[in-house]
């Protein structure tokens, strides 16, 4: 059965010549690795022909959590360390990661995505701190909650791809 399914894979045509946008998700732990609640932002933007990019999954947070932390390795260390000259403090949740993230990841994207549920006090304090970053890469911050709709949020996302598409065409330009 697996040699099927890598069958399959192979006849998949590749564009080698492609050089799609790349996009990063980060933000609340939860928001970002649950499908419904983000109304699947990740195949969304797969749609619109970018490469999506996180560093939140969950066997990452097992591995962590349960194995390697008690041991002392610590895996955030390096995010906490990018988001030291914004926070001087934890602030809770997954704010100091999500700041920490774009530092670390802002020449290796296009653009960011920001998740994060409706009124998360961690998480609206790193959507404030964003923009004041000297990293130069478009954040977008969507609150999820029950009042966000799906054409709503598809529009957002189109707009954004847009600024992303001609942000990268103005500089090739230059």
């Amino acid at each position: 059965m697996q040699k099927e399914y890598i069958d399959q894979l192979n006849q998949v045509t590749k564009d080698n010549q492609a050089k799609p946008l790349i996009v990063g998700i980060t933000g609340e732990f939860y928001v970002v690795l649950e499908p419904f609640s983000n109304l699947d932002v990740e195949s969304e933007l797969g749609k619109l022909g970018v490469e999506v990019r996180r560093m939140t999954f969950i066997s990452e947070w097992t591995k962590f959590s349960l194995f390697l932390n008690p041991l002392g390795v610590n895996e955030k260390d390096r995010i906490h360390k990018a988001a030291l000259p914004y926070l001087k403090r934890d602030i809770g949740g997954d704010g100091w990661e999500s700041v920490g993230e774009k530092v670390l990841h802002a020449n290796r994207y296009d653009g960011l995505i920001h998740l994060a549920p409706f009124t998360c006090m961690p998480e609206i304090t790193a959507q404030n701190i964003m923009p004041s970053t000297k990293e130069n890469i478009p954040v977008l911050t969507i609150l999820c909650d029950e009042q966000i709709a799906k054409p709503g949020m598809l529009t957002r996302l189109e707009a954004f791809v847009d600024l992303l598409e001609r942000r990268r065409r103005k500089r090739n330009n230059k």
